[in-house]
């Protein structure tokens, strides 16, 4: 039996620039064709009261608590780590602090405003000319189990590369609606191909790799295996 997880949505709680109520998800997601979610606040975790509370109180849908941690490689969403550990926002010392617990980080979004002439200017960055393939072998990619190549605050050109450079990677794929609110909850998320009842069980299934990213449907309120709607180039 599969799940599909929204695995990617932050909540006021523990992250300032949301305004998604946690309660709101008691009627929401029942009502969605997803089995849950993974809340990962801006480099917060929420604590085992929380959680427990929170899980207590909602019983019908699957969920799990992550963090998306701002590292020197880019936001990097952690499942695993119970608090923020110093020196985490270095990717490498994440991945050590990771891998001493058996759990499972991804790279959220990797290639936002890349293609924005705007932000590169302002930033005083070249002009992003790398080829699927040769993006790659970016180093960011030696130091993750997995990459999102969907979310829903990225446009459809930033999705459509990031799910190109999957493609040579031998990485866990997964998709997540990045909410902040109501509005494009469960856009994308991740099917989980097997039986998972806990965190500790999502975390293992990750690591096998056996995932595909799903896309909602809205009109048929379905999901359908995310495929980049390719603009023809004339």
């Amino acid at each position: 039996m599969s799940l599909i997880l929204d695995m990617h949505i932050h909540t006021k709680k523990h992250s300032s620039d949301s305004m998604l109520d946690p309660s709101e998800l008691l009627s929401e997601i029942p009502e969605m064709p997803m089995s849950g979610i993974n809340i990962c606040e801006h480099d917060k975790v929420w604590n085992k009261h929380e959680i427990e509370e929170y899980k207590a109180n909602n019983p019908q849908f699957f969920c799990s608590f992550g963090i998306e941690v701002a590292t020197d490689y880019g936001h990097v969403v952690a499942l695993g780590l119970t608090e923020y550990i110093s020196g985490i926002h270095k990717l490498e010392k994440l991945k050590e602090e990771i891998d001493k617990i058996g759990g499972f980080i991804f790279i959220a979004h990797p290639f936002r405003y890349v293609f924005d002439k705007v932000t590169a200017m302002r930033q005083g960055a070249t002009k992003f000319e790398k080829t699927p393939e040769e993006a790659s072998e970016m180093e960011v990619f030696k130091l993750v189990h997995g990459v999102e190549i969907a979310n829903g605050g990225n446009t459809p050109q930033e999705n459509e590369f990031a799910y190109d450079v999957a493609k040579y990677l031998d990485l866990t794929i997964l998709g997540g609606s990045d909410a902040h609110s109501l509005s494009g909850l469960g856009y994308y998320a991740t099917r989980i191909n097997s039986q998972i009842n806990s965190q500790d069980e999502l975390i293992s299934a990750l690591h096998t790799g056996d995932t595909d990213v799903m896309s909602l449907n809205k009109e048929e309120g379905t999901y359908e295996i995310y495929q980049p709607q390719r603009q023809l180039k004339t």
